[in-house]
């Protein structure tokens, strides 16, 4: 499954593979903070007005989704809706692996005319992806993290710095 080690860094430093490894370490990070989830973890939330672990991850899908639609520069945002964990855990990763092979064979010209769209119909340059969604999503693994450990169940101890899975 994406996201369980991060591959050899690029031979070239361009915007393309920066925001490509960006994606990496997010996919790791989400892959390593989900991996072990009990059923009591989905229903977690520290307090009443925190969403809960799965309403966590179908945010996440959907910050996901934004980076896509902006990555293949289109206008159409992807959708999915369930209630199943490891349904949404997969589409998650799935499309986080979409959007870095896509990257992978994206200029640096391309990358630059690519738009963000909000749902409001106002769109963004390309670098709004990082400080808006991709950001976001950072957060999100960081409270999933947080979380577990508040619930018992503390998240396998992967190497981040090095993209190892846990040993």
């Amino acid at each position: 499954m994406f996201g369980y080690e991060i591959g050899a860094a690029p031979a070239k430093v361009t915007g393309s593979s920066v925001l490509a490894r960006i994606v990496d370490g997010l996919a790791f990070r989400y892959h390593w903070a989900t991996d072990g989830l009990r059923p009591e973890d989905f229903e977690f939330r520290p307090g009443p007005d925190s969403m809960s672990m799965l309403e966590l991850q179908t945010h996440m899908l959907h910050l996901v989704f934004m980076v896509k639609q902006a990555m293949f520069d289109t206008t159409e945002r992807e959708t999915f809706e369930s209630d199943d964990p490891a349904a949404l855990r997969e589409r998650t990763l799935d499309n986080l692996r979409i959007i870095r092979e896509h990257l992978a064979g994206l200029s640096d010209e391309e990358l630059a005319g690519h738009r963000v769209l909000k749902r409001d119909g106002s769109f963004f340059p390309v670098w709004n992806i990082m400080n808006g969604p991709l950001a976001d999503a950072l957060t999100h693994v960081g409270q999933i993290n947080a979380w577990r450990r508040l619930n018992g169940n503390p998240t396998p101890r992967a190497n981040v710095f090095a993209g190892l899975p846990p040993r």
